[in-house]
């Protein structure tokens, strides 16, 4: 089996970021050895977009085989690459994906690089259900929970008055009926612009300034 030395993973339970996206406080690991395999394309893209389970024959050839420079253990992990994409997957107890990671590009680059070197191997696997994934950026799906969340604070509250302003600098047009305001603006929340939702977290912290 081959394995790849010091690659840093981010095993984010809910989504799998890209390197770009990573945050000082997602507890990133440094991986010392974790086995590697090079895969097909069809792998990879069954790996990104559905929960899958290995076959037990595969997890007992990769459990306790990977190691960490910190106190974190990750008894069954690996990486698997089509020599064009690369990632870090982890198993929970019962071979169940648990998470994706992504990898720095640098370190992407090397590994599939590296898929010149070793054989293909058919990972036994069976698809559980569709992976549910969000497009929008990360950063982007938190403006879009933080205005969620002052909407529904002011619907609770029946602030009409506050919910029309920003109702008004969103669309550009007057509305009186506040329900009808609450259920457009919740409705344009998924599909606004990371623009659209930039500008309206904005004006929504500068309306707790306000003297």
């Amino acid at each position: 089996m081959d394995y790849y030395y010091d690659v840093t993973l981010n095993f984010d339970l809910e989504q799998i970021w890209k390197f770009y996206e990573w945050e000082n406080d997602d507890g990133l690991i440094r991986v010392k050895k974790i086995p590697l395999f090079h895969v097909s394309l069809e792998t990879i893209c069954d790996f990104l977009n559905y929960e899958l389970k290995i076959a037990p024959e595969f997890y007992q050839l990769i459990v306790g085989k990977t190691e960490c420079k910190s106190r974190e253990k990750f008894t069954v992990a690996c990486l698997i690459s089509d020599g064009k994409n690369a990632y870090g997957v982890l198993f929970d107890e019962h071979g169940v994906v648990k998470s994706v990671s992504p990898l720095l590009i640098k370190e992407e680059l090397s590994v599939n690089e590296y898929m010149y070197t070793i054989r293909k191997t058919v990972i036994p696997y069976t698809i559980l259900k569709k992976r549910i994934l969000h497009r929008k950026l990360r950063y982007a799906q938190k403006l879009q929970n933080f205005i969620l969340v002052e909407l529904n604070t002011l619907l609770d509250e029946k602030r009409c008055d506050k919910l029309a302003y920003f109702y008004y600098e969103w669309f550009l047009k007057e509305e009186e009926n506040m329900e009808k305001m609450y259920q457009d603006m919740v409705f344009a929340l998924q599909t606004s612009s990371y623009e659209q939702l930039s500008y309206l977290s904005y004006l929504i912290r500068l309306s707790y300034h306000q003297v």
